[in-house]
């Protein structure tokens, strides 16, 4: 009898930390939201906002393609 009460309180236990306590558990959505994010940078000709890293850099100035830089 005693075995069986702890038995139940056992699985009433694992239940409640599986389906009702949420706040253990990590999330996948709070992973991606500590990425690191790139820092934007407005196009000097059209003011379209892009990537440092994609940008095209002529005479001081940040392009978002080479197609704004030759315009």
């Amino acid at each position: 009898m005693l075995f069986k009460l702890l038995l139940l309180g056992g699985f009433i236990t694992l239940a409640y930390y599986t389906f009702f306590n949420k706040k253990t558990l990590p999330s996948a959505s709070k992973k991606e939201d500590h990425k690191t994010q790139e820092p934007m940078i407005a196009c000097a000709k059209c003011g379209t906002y892009a990537d440092v890293k994609e940008t095209v850099t002529r005479d001081g100035h940040s392009y978002c393609s080479p197609e704004c830089m030759e315009a």
